[in-house]
C-alpha cells in the first residue's frame, strides 16, 4: 500500500531542493610557468598585483551579496506553497482512489470494538447487507441489521469518518496552526525579553541614583 508518510518526506525534500541552490565556485587561471616567473619578474609581479586587486573586488562583491534578499525570501515562500499545493493535490488523488477502491469492495469492515482475550464484535457490510458478527476462536453471525434508518446512519457515520481521515485539508490546517503557534511563541518571547531588559535597566538606574545620593551625603 502506498505510504503517505513517505510521500510527505519526498515532497519536503523536493521543496528543500527547489529552495537551496549551489554556491558558485571560481577558479583562477594560472597560465604562467616557473620559467616565465624567472625571466620576467617585473611583469609577473604586475600581473599578480592586478590579479590580487581583481580577487579582492570579487570577494567584496560576493560578501556584499551574502544574506537573505527579497528574491530569496520570495523563492522560499513560493517553494513552500508549491510543496503544500502538490501535497494537497496528491492527497486528494489518493483519497479519491481509496474511496473508489472501498466502493468496489464487496465486503467492508465498518468498525467494531474489542472485548478482550482476542474477542471482538465487528460490523461488516456484505453487498447491501449489514451484519453484526462476533470474532473469537471462530466467527459467528450475531444478527443482521435490517432497519433501513439504522443501516443508513451506520453507513453515513462510516463514510464521514473515512472522509475526515483522508481529508488533506487537515494536514494544511495542522501546518497552519503549528506555524501560527510558533509565530505567537516567538512574539511572546521577544516581548518577555524586552520587559526583562527594561526591568534590569530600571533597576540599574535606581542603583546608580542611590550610589550618587550616598556619595553626596558623604561629602
Amino acid at each position: 500500500m502506498f505510504s503517505v508518510k513517505k510521500l510527505c518526506q519526498v515532497l519536503f525534500a523536493l521543496g528543500i531542493v527547489c529552495f537551496f541552490q549551489t554556491m558558485p565556485v571560481h577558479a583562477e587561471n594560472l597560465d604562467q610557468s616557473v620559467k616565465d616567473m624567472y625571466e620576467q619578474p617585473e611583469s609577473s609581479k604586475a600581473k599578480n598585483a592586478v590579479k590580487d586587486d581583481s580577487t579582492t573586488e570579487e570577494k567584496a562583491a560576493s560578501s556584499s551579496g551574502v544574506g537573505l534578499s527579497f528574491s530569496d525570501f520570495f523563492r522560499m515562500i513560493f517553494a513552500m506553497l508549491f510543496v503544500v499545493a502538490l501535497l494537497y493535490i496528491v492527497l486528494r488523488f489518493i483519497s479519491k482512489k481509496s474511496k473508489t477502491y472501498q466502493q468496489a469492495n464487496f465486503i467492508e469492515n465498518l468498525g467494531g470494538t474489542n472485548l478482550g482475550n482476542n474477542r471482538s464484535i465487528q460490523i461488516v457490510k456484505v453487498g447491501e447487507r449489514v451484519l453484526l458478527v462476533g470474532v473469537g476462536e471462530n466467527i459467528q453471525l450475531l444478527t443482521e441489521i435490517e432497519d433501513e434508518e439504522e443501516r443508513r446512519q451506520l453507513l453515513e457515520a462510516y463514510n464521514q469518518k473515512y472522509e475526515q481521515m483522508m481529508q488533506p485539508t487537515d494536514f494544511v490546517m495542522k501546518l497552519k496552526k503549528k506555524w501560527t503557534k510558533s509565530a505567537v511563541s516567538r512574539e511572546s518571547f521577544s516581548s518577555e525579553l524586552k520587559n526583562q531588559l527594561d526591568e534590569m535597566k530600571q533597576s540599574r538606574k535606581q542603583l546608580m541614583d542611590k550610589l550618587d545620593q550616598k556619595g553626596r551625603d558623604d561629602k
